[in-house]
């Protein structure tokens, strides 16, 4: 370091040289931007060097004295619609930035979080917990699995943080997911960056992580919100990964977990009293900040949360006793009750997107939130959630859902915004459950089904009533989740929907001859329009049943008796639908005979419906054109390639794309072996 900067440093106490520093990585164009990054706002900054905000006051009025940075108010970006002060350097502060050379008091962080894959949160300084990370990737070389337990905010997930750093040094991949109240294993394995569409199967889907990511370590933080609706099917995917011999994993979550006795456990202790007076920014040699956080047991949370005109707990009070009578107790009521509208969403949510989003900048300051990967969605820290979930009374809780639904009915978008909002319906004790749930099933049931599932079990304890239970059992059958069905099919009432129900469950259990019963009971149960959604699906399914291009008699028998029991409904609109999809099926069964003259005149018919999208009759006449190929002896089966790629490439849909690719796999097989394999290749792998 030069004379120059030597003088600059020793006339700045290290936390003034910390912050300069830090504001020194963020460059002047954001001084007259109207959106900044979190990161330059107190509680950004106070994440960033891990101490506790109040300790930032007297360092940042200092600096703002001598001219080295100035504040103002602006947009932080994700952080709600109230603007809020922002800090930037002076000229003065980069030049003295830039004079401070070498950072060797620089604390120590757990790793560089961009080298892991998936959701990993906010970095912060480790203090005081390397021994115990050791410890833990030392444990991890004799143990496949192993679980960090302990007290909300005591730190669990900045040690996994710290031991997935561990194996990035080592160059063993690291992927990080964080559970929330609706997570199940798809949704946490796409959220730790592995590709879709994932097996929905859970012993399919375990053996498809384990070949992808043999060496990895994957750590799966939260554990303990896992519902119990998808917690069986989590603890299953665990085992299987062992059985395996799949990534290692490292579950990160607070007592009790109980179904997780077999996984060899670390229990995470308070910090030791000299490390956890620098989150005060401060040192053991400062009597009064060593005072404190023995009072507070060395508890990182509760800390962080400390406020200088706060009263310090008695001697052995307990965290949660702290949080309840100190840190809320002495909010003013209009703070208090913006943190109630928080503490009981079931996810992290946008903060724009919050019942009280102007309040977001202050609850921030206070350090009540946690935020996601790059600031993009926010929830109240658990600790803190956990405490005033229990201190609301359960008609407090009903009236502050009651204020939601009103809130997020104006407001949702999105799949998650409507989650959120048929959760607090639910809980808000709302009339029309039924008619709530069987929207949100339209809404819900493709993309957020971990989700769905939770929900109407939840809706069940509220009204236990046969069509909730059908839509569960449903929803159970197009998750492949043959035990759920089972337990919902005992409670429904109505006859078409038992049958419906009982049929998806002998094929889903392979259990053909009574599925075939359950089609002929459906048959003359159904009304008309479930009458036809029947005989067209079990005349597909029976199509679809075949082995080879030829169709056996008794095959075709069924299809068209199937087909016989449909009525063309007046209605027009419901009539075009049923007439498309009963030309399809009756286009499928003329290829399957070799009837190319009537394939042909039903694809005519189709052109003629101007709703029916042009690409898929196309898509339909690629497959009849590989039938006729397939008895010329001349054919060139790179052209037919050719053509059929292009048609397939025009399809409206990566399903009817899929279908036409493997169509012309299962062709060239018979005829150029290496043409299949190719276009094969190119065919989206199968979600099962």
């Amino acid at each position: 370091m030069s004379d120059v900067g030597s003088a600059v440093s020793e006339d700045l106490s290290l936390p003034e040289e910390r912050l300069l520093r830090l504001l020194a990585d963020y460059s002047p164009s954001l001084e007259k931007a109207w959106d900044v990054t979190r990161e330059i706002s107190l509680p950004g900054m106070s994440e960033a060097l891990g101490v506790v905000r109040s300790a930032l006051n007297v360092p940042l009025t200092s600096l703002e004295q001598r001219g080295f940075l100035f504040k103002r108010m602006a947009h932080v970006i994700g952080g709600g619609s109230r603007r809020r002060n922002v800090y930037h350097l002076t000229d003065e502060g980069r030049s003295a930035a830039a004079q401070l050379g070498a950072n060797d008091a620089k604390p120590r962080k757990s790793s560089s979080k961009a080298n892991i894959l998936g959701d990993p949160p906010t970095e912060a300084p480790l203090y005081g917990r390397l021994e115990l990370v050791k410890q833990i990737a030392s444990k991890m070389e004799v143990h496949q699995h192993l679980l960090i337990s302990g007290l909300p905010g005591i730190g669990k997930t900045s040690v996994g943080l710290g031991v997935g750093g561990h194996f990035l040094s080592k160059s063993t991949e690291v992927r990080w997911a964080t559970a929330n109240e609706f997570s199940d294993m798809e949704t946490l394995c796409l959220a730790m960056n592995f590709t879709e569409p994932l097996p929905l199967d859970t012993h399919a889907l375990a053996q498809h992580i384990a070949v992808q990511s043999q060496n990895s370590v994957l750590i799966i933080d939260d554990v303990d919100l896992i519902s119990t609706r998808h917690l069986e099917s989590f603890v299953k995917f665990c085992r299987l990964m062992k059985d395996f011999n799949g990534p290692k994993m490292i579950l990160i979550g607070r007592e009790p977990l109980a179904l997780f006795e077999d996984i060899e456990r670390v229990t995470i202790p308070s910090l030791p009293l000299k490390d956890a007076v620098k989150l005060l920014n401060s040192s053991s040699k400062d009597k009064a900040s060593m005072h404190i956080v023995e009072r507070l047991g060395g508890h990182p949370l509760a800390i962080l949360l400390y406020q200088q005109e706060s009263s310090l707990p008695e001697q052995d009070a307990d965290v949660q006793s702290y949080v309840e009578e100190v840190v809320l107790s002495t909010l003013e009521q209009s703070i208090r009750a913006h943190i109630d509208h928080l503490v009981l969403l079931p996810q992290p949510i946008e903060a724009s997107k919050a019942y009280s989003s102007d309040a977001i900048g202050t609850l921030d300051d206070y350090g009540f939130l946690r935020w996601t990967t790059k600031t993009e969605k926010m929830e109240v820290q658990h600790l803190v959630r956990n405490v005033r979930r229990l201190s609301l009374s359960e008609s407090e809780k009903i009236d502050l859902h009651r204020q939601a639904v009103e809130h997020w009915e104006s407001i949702a978008e999105t799949g998650d915004d409507f989650a959120v909002l048929l959760h607090h319906q639910i809980h808000a004790r709302m009339e029309n459950l039924e008619s709530f749930c069987t929207s949100a099933f339209q809404q819900l049931a493709s993309t957020h089904s971990n989700a769905l599932s939770i929900l109407l079990e939840q809706a069940i304890e509220v009204n236990s009533s046969s069509r909730l239970h059908y839509l569960a059992a449903k929803l159970a059958l197009e998750r492949c989740e043959p035990a759920h069905v089972h337990t919902h099919l005992s409670s429904i009432e109505d006859e078409g929907d038992i049958n419906h129900i009982a049929m998806g469950l002998a094929y889903l259990e392979g259990r053909i001859e009574d599925a075939e019963r359950c089609i002929e009971t459906g048959l003359s149960l159904a009304d008309s329009h479930q009458k036809n959604q029947l005989a067209l699906s079990a005349a597909s399914r029976r199509l679809d049943d075949r082995i080879s291009n030829e169709i056996p008699a008794g095959a075709v028998k069924d299809v068209k008796k199937y087909l016989s029991n449909i009525e063309l409904p007046a209605q027009s609109t419901e009539r075009s639908v049923t007439v498309v999809a009963l030309t399809m099926v009756q286009h499928a069964l003329a290829l399957a005979e070799l009837d190319f003259q009537r394939a042909e005149s039903l694809r005519t018919n189709l052109s003629s419906i101007s709703t029916f999208d042009s690409a898929l009759v196309r898509g339909l006449g690629a497959k009849a054109t590989l039938l006729q190929s397939l008895s010329s002896p001349s054919t060139n089966w790179t052209e037919v390639k050719k053509q059929i790629l292009d048609i397939a490439d025009s399809q409206p849909s990566r399903v009817h794309r899929d279908s036409l690719l493997l169509s012309l796999t299962e062709t060239l097989l018979e005829t150029a072996p290496e043409l299949a394999k190719d276009v094969f290749s190119q065919v989206t792998k199968p979600n099962s």
